[in-house]
């Protein structure tokens, strides 16, 4: 992930052009999609366009002080470059990520824009866990001697491979076949609820009644009801499953 789209807020050209360059080095496939030099036009600017993903501004523009634009409401994550050092409180306050004092050094661009992809990385991939919730099934289709049954996820203890075919198996012990492979009810279902522990079993946080240590860092996992044999975590997953199972 990396900036884009670019604001930048500097009442001096060349002051503009100096951070314009810097981000060329910094960040070649950025793009500033707009520069101002006053309250005034930032405002507007603002009110008329999509937000960019970053703002760098100055805080002394030609019309006032920058913070004026963000009073009511930030746009985007914003980087204040100046050369005064008593505004960082206002700055803050004002939703800045970062505060660059001038002149501005290559380095300090950088970690500044690197603390924008970490921040734009968190809230991602919040997004991408609540689209999955949203988006997971809330029953499962599977096959019974006499048809389909729609079996509720919240009902569901685990899923196994028996012989190359997916079964589901409940809370009370049913077992079904289903259609689908292990890897694409993993990919169908919530994360945190179900975990794959190996390439036999994909299990639900809520059969889980306990793991103890294996041979070699693996962990041997108690399932309720119990599983037709061992069921095992390999030492690399095995961190994993443990902050799963508590998260």
């Amino acid at each position: 992930m990396s900036v884009r789209s670019i604001v930048i807020l500097e009442d001096e050209a060349p002051a503009r052009q100096r951070l314009e360059a810097a981000l060329r080095r910094v960040a070649p496939g950025a793009e500033v999609v707009a520069a101002h030099a006053s309250v005034a036009q930032a405002v507007a600017w603002f009110a008329a366009h999509p937000a960019p993903d970053l703002v760098l501004a100055d805080i002394q523009l030609s019309d006032g002080l920058s913070f004026e634009v963000f009073a009511d409401g930030v746009p985007a994550p914003i980087v204040f470059c100046t050369a005064y050092d008593e505004y960082v409180v206002e700055a803050i306050a004002s939703g800045g990520i970062d505060y660059l004092l001038k002149p501005i050094k290559d380095d300090a661009l950088a970690r500044a824009l690197a603390n924008y992809q970490r921040l734009e990385a968190h809230f991602a991939e919040r997004v991408q866990r609540v689209a999955a919730q949203l988006q997971a099934p809330r029953r499962i289709l599977a096959r019974s001697r006499d048809g389909f049954v729609a079996i509720a996820v919240d009902q569901i203890a685990y899923f196994t491979l028996d012989d190359k075919q997916s079964e589901v198996v409940t809370r009370d012990a049913q077992r079904y076949a289903v259609d689908q492979t292990l890897g694409e009810l993993e990919a169908m279902l919530d994360g945190r609820a179900f975990f794959r522990v190996n390439r036999q079993y994909l299990v639900a946080a809520a059969a889980v009644t306990g793991f103890r240590s294996f041979f070699k860092g693996k962990l041997l996992v108690d399932l309720s009801p119990p599983a037709q044999g061992d069921v095992v975590v390999s030492q690399e997953n095995a961190a994993r499953f443990r902050a799963w199972l508590t998260g």
